[in-house]
């Protein structure tokens, strides 16, 4: 009887259990929790919303967030997953009919936005941005009236702006950037009227901005258009946007000059237009904004000079003028910009002198780079002790190299190549401790640089090349952190120096056209960095060394009229990233190494003016196949140069040189050869240059 009691007792609280667990599962398994569920099953990695399970309520999940049991707000971006969501876009969100929040952005989503996304009557911020969503942008959009926030780019979307977004009136950020829509921008966009910031940049959007359609945008701030192919004007209207801090309007068609009624905005900080059609002169009103920090009128045909009113706008920090057809001097009221960082001035027709009020200036980076600026480099650009970067290549500068510059304490990168620039170059330079870059090229610098360098302890690229430098190369350049060493068309002389083969650093070695003596050292062996070796037009003896084949990644070898003999190594085979072998004009005897022709990326061979013999390599080539990615492209001039002209090479023009299909020029005259032309060679349709003449012993016409 009491077992039979117990078993009732037992009975009757388990079915209580399951009755209540099944109200708990029922009250877990709300519409909403339904609805997350079936997103997370459509995706390709559900296991990233691991605390997504049903038997946890889900306004316990992951991003979730409720109010009496109703998801308010869904945030799945990278501010709340350790990892990015794949997968549709599931139509299942749609249904959460009281998201006030929805950001899913930053992720692998992909897919179209659904028609139900109109739905979310309540939703006040939508961001799917940085995903991979595609489809025209659904007309439903409009349907979200409570919308204060949206952004969908950067995505895929293409079609059309529907007209229909006009319709959200509370929307204050609106970000459809860096997706493919096209047509024109249209004038709805003006109805909202609380928008503050408007970022339709990187589409390809065509047509005229609508201004006129946009003054009632009194709270817009930033604007956003850039990269696209918008056309016309800046209207007038655009004064009436006086709210604005920032205007981006760069990479279009725009034309025309620049309405006086931008000076009306008093609050622009930046103002950005590179790489359109806008000409000159600049409206004097430009004057009036004083907020200005960045003007950005880059890559335009301005055809102009720089107007002394720039020197009232005390607040800009960058001002971009490259490549704007600017003519005449550089104004001295730059000078009163008293806050400007960075000036960049390249690419111009300026002449005249370097303005003694920009050594008030606190610069950065000061570029003026080719343009026909004259006289002496100023001994105050040592005053700039702020500045990074100092360029001022292809000018007509002359004089010597002010020593003072060696005071610009933070200078990492000065360029002064093309100039007339003369006289020794000084130690002083070196003063600089964070000097990285020297570019002194095509000056006619002169004297010795035993010691010049040899404090520039953070040196890595270094251009000499074109000078009338003198003495011998120094030893402290291999300890240097080089990676570039450009020292061609100078007087050096003496050998180079057996320690610069042991720079672990060293990439791109130039050193041609000097009267460096002396051998290759076995030594090369240990510059395993090195990607480029240019040695011609010196005296250079000796054999080269089979050590060279453990550069696995020289990809240039030009030892091109040197008086080098012996034979060619066979070592070179295993240089395998070699593009251009060039030992023409030398002392070289023996036959070519079969191992030459299984590199595959050779893209030039000379061997010309030798004195070669034995046959031509006839095994199958890898060597002067198409490749679809050429290592260095230095020579590109020389791609396809075939030449072992003037040489004591004999037999038979071998078939296989019928597959080296990239073969532009084909020079084997002044051999010994004999036989047919092969009709392999009908396959070379690059050739442009073939000269098989002197000693061949027959012609087939036919081929």
């Amino acid at each position: 009887m009491a077992f039979t009691l117990l078993h009732c007792i037992f009975v009757l609280f388990h079915l209580s259990f399951l009755a209540s667990n099944a109200l708990s599962q029922q009250k877990i398994q709300s519409p909403d929790s339904v609805s997350l569920l079936a997103f997370k099953n459509s995706l390709e990695n559900p296991e990233i919303l691991v605390s997504w399970e049903p038997t946890i309520s889900h306004c316990n999940w992951t991003g979730v967030f409720c109010n009496e049991d109703r998801v308010t707000s869904l945030v799945l971006s990278d501010h709340t997953l350790t990892d990015e969501l794949r997968g549709p876009l599931s139509t299942s969100l749609f249904s959460l009919t009281s998201l006030i929040v929805l950001d899913l952005s930053s992720n692998q989503l992909y897919g179209e936005i659904s028609a139900e996304i109109g739905k979310l009557g309540r939703l006040e911020v939508l961001d799917l941005g940085r995903n991979h969503l595609t489809g025209e942008l659904p007309a439903q959009l409009g349907e979200l009236t409570r919308l204060q926030s949206l952004r969908l780019g950067p995505n895929f979307f293409t079609g059309k702006i529907p007209p229909e977004l006009g319709n959200l009136v509370k929307l204050e950020s609106f970000d459809i950037s860096g997706n493919a829509l096209t047509g024109n921008i249209p004038p709805q966009i003006g109805n909202l009227t609380q928008l503050q910031v408007l970022a339709l940049g990187n589409n390809f959007l065509t047509g005229s901005f609508p201004f006129y359609s946009f003054t009632k945008l009194q709270s817009l701030s930033s604007l956003d258009v850039s990269n696209n192919s918008l056309s016309g004007k800046i209207s007038p209207e655009i004064g009436k946007l006086t709210s604005l801090t920032e205007i981006y309007v760069g990479d279009n068609h725009f034309s025309g000059g620049f309405p006086p009624e931008i000076g009306q905005l008093s609050n622009l900080e930046i103002f950005s237009s590179p790489s359109c059609f806008f000409n000159g002169p600049l409206p004097k009103t430009f004057s009036k904004l004083k907020s200005l920090s960045k003007l950005d009128l880059s890559y335009n045909p301005l055809k102009c000079s720089i107007p002394d009113i720039i020197g009232e706008m005390q607040n800009l920090t960058i001002l971009n003028f490259i490549y704007a057809e600017l003519n005449g001097s550089i104004p001295s009221e730059i000078g009163k910009c008293r806050n400007l960082k960075v000036l960049l001035l390249s690419f111009n027709s300026l002449t005249g002198v370097l303005p003694e009020e920009l050594s008030e200036l606190s610069l950065m980076t000061f570029s003026a780079e080719m343009n026909q600026l004259s006289g002496p480099l100023p001994s105050w650009l040592g005053i700039w002790t702020q500045v990074d970067s100092i360029l001022l290549s292809g000018n007509r500068f002359s004089g010597k190299i002010p020593p003072e510059i060696g005071n610009c304490s933070m200078l990492s990168h000065i360029s002064l190549s093309n100039n007339m620039l003369s006289g020794e170059i000084p130690k002083e330079l070196c003063n600089a401790g964070l000097l990285s870059e020297i570019e002194l090229d095509h000056n006619f610098l002169t004297g010795s640089i035993e010691e010049t360098f040899e404090k520039c302890g953070n040196l890595t690229q270094l251009a000499l090349f074109d000078n009338q430098i003198v003495g011998s190369i120094p030893e402290y350049f291999s300890e240097l952190p080089l990676i570039a060493l450009e020292l061609d068309s100078n007087n050096f002389t003496g050998s180079v120096p057996i320690s610069l083969w042991s720079s672990l650093n060293l990439i791109f070695f130039s050193a041609a056209s000097n009267q460096l003596v002396g051998s290759l050292p076995v030594e090369i062996g240990n510059a395993v960095s090195l990607q480029s070796i240019i040695l011609p037009n010196n005296r250079i003896t000796g054999k080269i060394p089979d050590e060279i084949g453990k550069l696995h990644l020289l990809a240039m070898l030009d030892l091109n009229s040197n008086f080098l003999e012996g034979n060619i190594p066979s070592g070179l085979g295993n240089c395998t990233s070699l593009t251009t072998l060039d030992l023409g004009k030398n002392r070289l005897n023996g036959s070519i190494p079969e191992e030459i022709t299984d590199l595959p990326q050779l893209q030039c061979l000379v061997l010309s003016y030798n004195n070669l013999s034995g046959k031509i390599p006839s095994k199958n080539s890898k060597y002067f196949h198409q490749v679809s990615d050429i290592p260095d492209s230095t020579y590109i001039q020389h791609h396809g140069f075939y030449d072992l002209s003037f040489n004591r090479l004999s037999g038979p023009i071998p078939e296989e040189l019928g597959n080296c299909v990239v073969v532009v020029n084909l020079l084997l005259n002044n051999n010994l050869l004999s036989g047919d032309i092969p009709r392999s060679l009908s396959r070379l349709l690059n050739l442009t240059t073939l000269d098989l003449s002197e000693k061949l012993a027959y012609w087939y016409s036919s081929w």
